[in-house]
């Protein structure tokens, strides 16, 4: 590989990194119910379930069917059963479930899309590149460790300081809010 796909491999597997730590993408995942069907292929840029849906019959006073999520003794509960398959335990034909699923990013980036901006905001280009250089000092086999160690440290710190200060975006903060009061996280 050339030194600009390695560069970019760091690049992408740092912008990951960052997707997974900070759930920076979610998306929704509407699944149409089938009968005598209970396990479904999740979309490609599923990592994990955040919180699951279920429909609201007509005749309710309640607003949100709110499902429990991988509950290993409720019978009830939608469960990651593979890293790309859900368990839909109780379907009807035709119901709907909409499960809200942390996603990959959207753009991995090659030498021909060099010139797009890298997906994160920028308060995580710091943490981004002591992950480059973690990752590009881990691949010379010195002997010694303590560069690339102090280079993980450098993104570990930089991570850490992104939580306690908040410096998320708002729809990051307010998601991961309305998640814990409804008991998701």
């Amino acid at each position: 590989a050339s030194r600009d796909e390695t560069v970019l491999g760091f690049i992408n597997l740092g912008v990951l990194e960052l997707y997974k730590r900070f759930a920076l993408r979610v998306e929704e995942w509407l699944v149409e119910l089938e009968d005598d069907v209970s396990y479904y292929t999740a979309p490609k840029d599923f990592m994990w379930i955040v919180a699951a849906y279920g429909e609201v019959s007509k005749d309710s006073e309640s607003t949100v069917n709110i499902l429990p999520v991988n509950e290993e003794d409720n019978p009830l509960s939608i469960n990651t059963v593979g890293w790309n398959k859900v368990q839909v335990p109780l379907s009807v034909t035709g119901a709907y479930v909409s499960i809200i699923y942390v996603a990959t990013p959207e753009t991995y980036y090659t030498t021909s899309n060099m010139d797009e901006d890298v997906d994160i905001p920028p308060q995580m280009v710091e943490a981004l590149l002591a992950y480059i250089g973690w990752r590009a000092n881990s691949t010379i086999d010195s002997g010694i460790q303590t560069e690339d160690s102090v280079w993980y440290s450098r993104f570990e710190q930089s991570c850490t300081r992104l939580e306690v200060k908040g410096f998320v975006n708002a729809n990051d903060i307010a998601m991961a809010d309305r998640l814990s009061k409804r008991g998701f996280v």
